[in-house]
């Protein structure tokens, strides 16, 4: 394969190591040689998956993370109940990645280490696709270099799964066959860390096959947690790909998600904390707030996030629906697509509450050296600005173009093997893991993710009030878990508090909450159908006069006249139904017409189901009678 086959970034991706001994030999010019260096392609298709900050920025922050309602985003139709953005994902994974994946599966030595970290990097890279597309082509895939298949059949996705089994299972066994590479960005080629990686990703999949077959399900999770090589254990054995700034937002290095919330990938990103995860945090006073949340600055590209410095409370909820607007440090995004998505309250000056201006929440802050000045609505900070300005996902933690991206966490792998004992795939104490991926889930953000002035700062800022004077995180952050363990040990529907717990630990990697959602549909509060009555439409209080002007000076917010019926929610082409999936890019059905044909009509005959096909049932979706059963309070009371 001559090296002009393949992109400039399987080469750029190797300056990212901080490893000095070995930077003079891996920056020569690959291009000088025949052949491309398998190692160049080998951290490519690590890399490539999560620095392409176009696909990052529709795939998580648009897309997946508002279909799981964990996050909000104003693109996002009907909070991505349509898939608008459908290619972007496939294109990177089969147009950029799969071809040298295949490429070096027909090149490097059979059954050697090197192979096996590969196998091991394909499953974690085509997760992806699985998750969101359901039916893909995978054992045919990215082979029409090397054996020339123009047309990959699309394989049932309780077919891939089993690929994957197979090649992790493979890659687990001969990643000890000899010298691996070292020019590895998970784990430097340390082959005991890799069959761990290999062990929790087959966990993985087990759980994704738990509800469309139970049995084969309990086999492979209980002989990955049994094998003698262990599984990620721990906050140290944590798989991630670490970034840098090298080549710009356009490069190869960035954090995808970083570079788009700094809005260097096309402007502002409006990604925001949805209403219903804020909420949910808040009223449990989880102190993962002060990483993962806070108000945008806007001022300059890259962005950033105003660090408070005073009155500053990120516990204190917004006003329901309806009810009197309230002054508070962060709001959520409502799960709408119309006016009351962000409305905040009207101002009838005649009062005739039928044609009342209807205010909106701002969408981001100013700062200019140092000093806050006017936000959309030409209100500054100082005169109540901050109060009614929605909660970003925070650019200078979890969304920072230097924060690693976590390929797979021990948080993770404690969540899902509470699940796995709570579903009787294995034995055990399901609270002792429960535990363990709580406590994991805190310890990643200050190990991992920079930030760490913001987060002070903000906690300074929470200490002003009378609410947080004495507020110590570590004893909050005890406080927390015990809440939880309490909560977890007396709840009817354990499931559930466990899945709320992975997806609040997940907060910005939307294909995680999504799938997590669609395979169990829980956290039970985030419904598979919407309610046409209750989210049609929506009231917002009416006022004469405008309420910030009495926040900023001091005064109670006045008493509304009245409320205000306004859209909300459209029923869209789901009919208030949430995806399930995302549908095929346009270009499969005139590129590879006869093989996605094959593969709409079998998901449709299987799930039964002839709606919108961005409803239809994966195999992987949750296949039971949605209940209502609550292990976990939207409100924490």
């Amino acid at each position: 394969m001559k090296a002009n086959k393949f992109i400039i970034g399987a080469v750029l991706a190797a300056s990212m190591f901080s490893c000095t001994d070995k930077f003079e030999e891996m920056n020569k010019d690959p291009w000088s040689a025949d052949e491309m260096d398998p190692k160049y392609q080998f951290t490519h298709i690590q890399n490539k998956p999560y620095t392409d900050g176009g696909e990052s920025w529709r795939t998580q922050i648009i897309m997946t993370g508002p279909m799981s309602q964990a996050t909000g985003n104003l693109y996002a139709a009907g909070e991505s109940f349509s898939t608008s953005y459908k290619d972007w994902a496939w294109n990177n994974i089969y147009k950029e990645v799969l071809k040298n994946v295949t490429d070096l599966e027909s090149k490097l030595p059979a059954s050697s280490a090197q192979l096996g970290q590969v196998e091991i990097t394909k499953v974690i890279d085509m997760m992806k696709v699985v998750s969101m597309y359901g039916d893909v082509p995978y054992t045919e895939a990215g082979k029409g270099y090397v054996e020339h298949i123009l047309y990959p059949k699309y394989d049932a996705q309780e077919v891939a799964l089993e690929a994957m089994i197979t090649d992790l299972k493979n890659g687990r066994e001969w990643v000890t066959n000899g010298e691996t590479f070292t020019d590895d960005f998970y784990y430097r080629g340390v082959a005991g860390a890799w069959q761990r990686l290999a062990n929790s990703m087959l966990m993985k999949v087990a759980l994704y096959m738990s509800e469309g077959n139970p049995q084969r399900a309990k086999e492979v999770f209980a002989e990955a947690f049994n094998h003698s090589a262990g599984y990620i254990s721990n906050v140290a054995e944590t798989a991630k790909l670490e970034h840098s700034l090298n080549g710009g937002a356009w490069g190869q290095h960035m954090n995808g998600c970083g570079a788009a919330m700094t809005s260097q990938v096309g402007g502002f990103a409006y990604g925001y904390m949805s209403e219903t995860s804020l909420k949910s945090m808040q009223s449990r006073k989880d102190p993962r707030l002060f990483y993962v949340t806070g108000v945008h600055d806007y001022t300059s590209s890259p962005s950033s996030m105003i660090i408070p410095t005073a009155d500053y409370n990120p516990f204190e909820m917004a006003e329901g629906w309806g009810e009197s607007v309230k002054p508070v440090s962060l709001r959520g995004t409502r799960m709408g697509d119309q006016d009351g998505q962000i409305a905040l309250f009207a101002i009838a000056e005649d009062n005739d509450i039928e044609s009342a201006q209807i205010i909106n929440a701002d969408y981001f802050g100013r700062m200019i050296n140092g000093a806050p000045v006017a936000i959309p609505s030409e209100r500054p900070f100082t005169e109540a600005g901050d109060k009614f300005t929605l909660a970003s996902l925070n650019n200078m933690t979890i969304m920072n173009p230097l924060s690693p991206t976590i390929i797979m966490s021990s948080d993770e792998v404690n969540f899902l093997i509470a699940e796995a004992i709570e579903k009787g795939l294995i034995g055990g104490n399901s609270s002792q893991y429960f535990e363990a991926g709580m406590r994991d889930a805190f310890a990643k953000y200050p190990t991992f993710f920079p930030g760490q002035d913001y987060v002070q700062g903000a906690i300074a800022a929470y200490k002003t009030t009378d609410e947080g004077a004495g507020y110590n995180y570590e004893a909050a952050k005890e406080e927390y878990i015990t809440n939880e363990l309490a909560a977890f040990t007396s709840s009817a529907n354990k499931l559930d508090n466990i899945i709320y717990q992975a997806w609040v630990s997940q907060i910005g990697h939307g294909v995680n909450t999504f799938t997590l959602w669609n395979r169990t549909h829980l956290p039970s509060f985030v419904t598979p159908v919407l309610d046409k009555n209750e989210y049609e439409t929506i009231d917002i209080p009416v006022y004469t006069t405008d309420p910030r002007d009495a926040v900023a000076e001091g005064k109670p917010v006045p008493t509304p006249i009245g409320v205000k019926n306004i859209p909300f929610h459209s029923p869209g082409s789901t009919s208030f139904v949430r995806s399930r999936r995302f549908d095929y890019p346009n270009n499969e059905m005139s590129s590879n017409a006869t093989n996605y044909q094959e593969a709409v009509e079998r998901q449709r005959g299987d799930a039964g189901s002839t709606n919108q096909f961005n409803t239809v049932d994966q195999w992987i979706s949750f296949k039971g009678v949605y209940s209502n059963a609550k292990g976990i309070e939207l409100i924490k009371k």
